[in-house]
């Protein structure tokens, strides 16, 4: 959801006075991150408000293969994001962020739009939580980007959440969450809007359903998650005069649904990250014949290797892959910051290398290189780039 000028200077405004009487969050962040806690204002004994927040400036450079124009290059506000959370007495906690993401209107002020809108009660028995926030499907997705491995999204990922007919089963919803457990499973159960990335629009005239299922197994020092996050739109498929009322990319005309099992290794300074994607739907037609839904299933995943070593240098690697079939709607304009090329390829294939520096446990010091391909079309193509990140955490 967008908000304007007005809305965001009055929230910061509203935050500005913990901030400045705030005192520093507690030493030793966790281990696997390393990265501050924000600023922790003590109300009472059992009210708090932490407020936190992350800036990224990056340097991008990228360049592919039968684009019409020139290389692109320049520098970005990635993204700069605050959030403030506060817990109310033993049960009860409330969340609210904001973020200014490059990629959306250029960054603009007027294209800030709100991360994060929930209210929390915890129980012994698990967490309820309503509001607007985003599903658990497309783990590099759902997953913050100041914790991120890579620079940017692999295209397995990109494809999913930008554009393509199964976008909605991604992103922020407005709904109601369950986070519960039982011996060493977790889980999560979702209820939320068809409709993502808004707090409410015309187009809704239904809900879409979110589930995880997640093992932990420990030895030692090496702790492994194996899970499995689902996501299920049935759409919406009112017509006025034989054509679909909705078809845009955050409401599918039908039903479309998605599997991604996933693992998850870490060990001393060692991360292991897998996940597999498989996507299907409808393919929905209105009266005039144009498609309202996927053509073909959809199935990829990503493959992320990083390790921190003992003076803070944390060398990534990650292979992403994704096979769209029939839909034939892969390109180089999914990529950030990427020039356009042509969009009907049925295969990519990304293969990214970097490094990680972490100065201290706010600031982080990026550089990535990546190199992907898109083939099964007319011509096929390929896309560099190249990413220089700086990142400080508050």
């Amino acid at each position: 959801m967008k908000i304007n000028n007005i809305t965001l200077i009055t929230a910061a405004a509203a935050l500005a006075p913990f901030a400045l009487n705030a005192q520093s969050a507690p030493a030793g962040a966790p281990a696997a991150s390393k990265q501050a806690e924000g600023i922790k204002v003590t109300l009472n004994d059992k009210a708090t408000i932490t407020v936190s927040g992350y800036a990224q400036a990056q340097y991008y450079y990228s360049d592919s293969k039968n684009n019409s124009g020139d290389a692109n290059s320049g520098f970005s506000i990635r993204r700069a994001a605050i959030s403030a959370k506060g817990k109310i007495g033993e049960n009860w906690s409330a969340e609210v962020g904001f973020e200014i993401d490059g990629g959306k209107d250029g960054g603009k002020l007027d294209g800030a739009f709100v991360d994060k809108a929930i209210i929390s009660y915890t129980s012994e028995y698990g967490k309820l939580t309503a509001g607007y926030q985003k599903t658990a499907f497309a783990m590099e997705e759902y997953s913050s980007s100041k914790t991120a491995l890579a620079i940017e999204h692999g295209i397995a990922t990109r494809y999913l959440t930008k554009g393509s007919y199964f976008a909605s089963l991604t992103g922020r919803h407005g709904g109601i969450w369950w986070d519960g457990k039982f011996s060493d499973f977790k889980y999560t159960l979702a209820v939320a809007n068809q409709y993502s990335e808004d707090f409410e629009s015309d187009a809704n005239s239904g809900v879409a359903f979110f589930g995880t299922l997640a093992y932990t197994i420990k030895s030692g020092d090496v702790k492994t998650e194996i899970g499995i996050n689902g996501a299920l739109n049935p759409g919406n498929d009112e017509e006025t005069n034989g054509v679909f009322n909705t078809y845009e990319a955050n409401v599918p005309a039908g039903l479309v649904w998605g599997l991604e099992p996933y693992v998850k290794v870490t060990a001393g300074g060692f991360t292991g990250i897998l996940d597999v994607i498989y996507a299907d739907g409808d393919e929905e037609k209105d009266a005039a014949g144009n498609r309202r839904g996927p053509k073909d299933s959809v199935w990829g995943g990503n493959a992320t290797i990083a390790y921190r070593f003992d003076n803070d240098l944390e060398p990534v690697v990650r292979l992403s892959y994704v096979d769209v079939g029939d839909n034939k709607d892969l390109g180089p304009n999914l990529l950030q910051n990427v020039p356009k090329g042509t969009s009907d390829h049925d295969t990519a294939f990304g293969a990214y290398i970097g490094a990680n520096y972490y100065v201290n446990k706010n600031i982080k010091v990026s550089a990535g290189y990546e190199y992907t391909t898109f083939d099964g079309g007319a011509k096929d193509e390929y896309a560099n780039s190249f990413r220089l990140q700086l990142q400080a955490v508050f």
